[in-house]
């Protein structure tokens, strides 16, 4: 017998998320509180390339284009956030972020 969630337990799962993060969200505790407040209890809390597309690019994304989801982004909307990050990420954090990848 397997232990895997059954389709209702995962939208079950989804839809508690969502009304954590409202909760939060009402009660004015924004994500850094949290990942700090774990990384003090010894939680390494890691980057991966969606955590990175969901905390910051889509964020930047969405303030330079108007949408939510980058699925019909243009070029040039890519082009302005890549710069901006670029930008953001040297003059506060003093790092240069990867080149954006190139067919060669």
């Amino acid at each position: 017998m397997s232990n895997r969630q059954t389709a209702k337990q995962r939208n079950a799962i989804h839809l508690w998320f969502e009304r954590v993060a409202d909760h939060l969200n009402s009660q004015g505790i924004d994500k850094i509180m949290i990942i700090d407040s774990l990384k003090t209890r010894g939680l390494d809390v890691q980057w991966s390339g969606a955590s990175f597309k969901n905390d910051v690019y889509k964020p930047v994304y969405n303030k330079v284009s108007s949408q939510d989801s980058t699925e019909d982004a243009t070029s040039s909307d890519h082009d302005i956030c890549y710069n901006g990050l670029i930008k953001y990420f040297g003059q506060e954090f003093g790092i240069q972020l990867p080149p954006w990848p190139s067919e060669k």
